[in-house]
């Protein structure tokens, strides 16, 4: 098992272990419940390019450390400059990074160790499978706080659940428990805890590692045909890295 935060993703709040043809992506900020700052997307950006060129990855993981999968956006950015420019700009970040996890040719394995909010749900949505501990929750609370949910979060949830389902979740924002996951299929398994989700991930994701990439990419390929949206905000909401 080779751990790569050592050549290169230290400091990021992204840590990736490889083995056996699978690339194991854990958001790595306990501080903030592993929420998703722009160090951070900008990091999964960068490894999502390197794994969509990388011919040795055939399944990608994501996951978080600690008891939560992912808070969703880092507000304390949002408040720190709350201009209307950069809040879309941060927003198209987000996009971005969701619908290059729905390009990649690699299947995409979710294990929601815990509770996934907003942008951090999105994260576990758009992946082909989700499994989850058996005390994890999730929710949308975007639109009652006055923020703007991205475009490909929203079209994928109307895929997973439906039309009227995707707008009680999204217009109400309450929070779903793992048997409402299991139940309307945003979800598969459930796990009783971290350990037993970490390890049945780790087998099923390896288990997929076994096939040929190619087997793989033809099955991926139709599940996310013209599934999803342009990226929003709009295009000139262009993001400044300086």
């Amino acid at each position: 098992m080779t751990d790569l935060t050592e050549a290169g993703l230290g400091g990021t709040g992204l840590a990736r272990t490889d083995r056996g043809g699978v690339a194991w992506l854990e958001i790595s900020r306990p501080e903030s419940r592993n929420a998703l700052a722009t160090i951070v997307l900008l990091s999964l950006r960068e490894q999502l390019t390197l794994i969509g060129d990388d011919p040795d990855t055939k399944v990608v993981v994501f996951t978080g450390v600690g008891d939560v999968f992912c808070a969703g956006a880092d507000l304390r950015e949002f408040e720190r400059d709350s201009a209307p420019r950069k809040s879309l700009a941060r927003v198209r970040l987000v996009a971005e990074v969701l619908a290059r996890m729905r390009g990649l040719e690699q299947p995409t394995i979710a294990a929601v160790n815990g509770a996934a909010i907003g942008a951090g749900w999105g994260l576990s949505l758009v992946c082909d499978v989700c499994f989850t501990v058996a005390d994890a929750t999730f929710c949308v609370p975007e639109i009652a706080k006055g923020f703007r949910l991205p475009a490909v979060l929203m079209h994928r949830l109307i895929q997973i659940v439906g039309p009227v389902r995707a707008a009680e979740i999204a217009l109400g924002g309450a929070t779903f428990d793992a048997t409402q996951a299991l139940a309307w299929g945003w979800a598969t398994r459930s796990f009783a805890d971290r350990a037993a989700l970490v390890e049945q991930t780790w087998s099923f994701a390896t288990e997929l590692a076994s096939r040929p990439r190619r087997s793989l990419a033809s099955a991926t390929g139709p599940l996310r045909f013209n599934s999803d949206p342009e990226p929003t905000p709009p295009s000139e909401y262009a993001w400044n890295e300086e």
